[in-house]
């Protein structure tokens, strides 16, 4: 299992893509490239939507499963109920659930104190 801990605001995801690129250089390319876009979607909404600024802690862990990979974003923020993407289809923004839905085997959210959006990505 490999965990980070970064801080939110504008840059996080950028922090978060350079260290899966050096934690999960060994993984193949697809299943890389997957879990480089889920996880930087997860960690841009932790920013947009979960309001994680630069004195908020954003933890990712990786954990390689028995089929693939599993990633999970944890935010201070309040948490949602997933839902379809509610704009229209030229407009930007708003496809990062629906890149997790399409490309995840399974995903979920979870709340406690923290929020927590986890999903598996299965190896080819």
């Amino acid at each position: 299992m490999r965990r980070l801990r970064t801080v939110g605001g504008p840059h996080a995801p950028e922090r978060v893509r350079a260290w899966i690129q050096s934690a999960t250089d060994w993984l193949p390319d697809d299943l890389e490239s997957n879990l480089l876009l889920l996880t930087s979607e997860l960690v841009n909404n932790s920013v947009l939507h979960g309001e994680a600024g630069e004195q908020d802690v954003i933890e990712i862990e990786l954990r390689a499963t028995q089929n693939g990979m599993r990633a999970q974003v944890t935010d201070p923020g309040e948490g949602f109920a997933p839902g379809g993407r509610d704009r229209d289809i030229d407009e930007p923004g708003g496809w990062g659930l629906v890149l997790v839905e399409q490309l995840a085997a399974s995903w979920g959210v979870e709340r406690d104190e923290r929020t927590r959006v986890w999903f598996e990505l299965a190896a080819a």
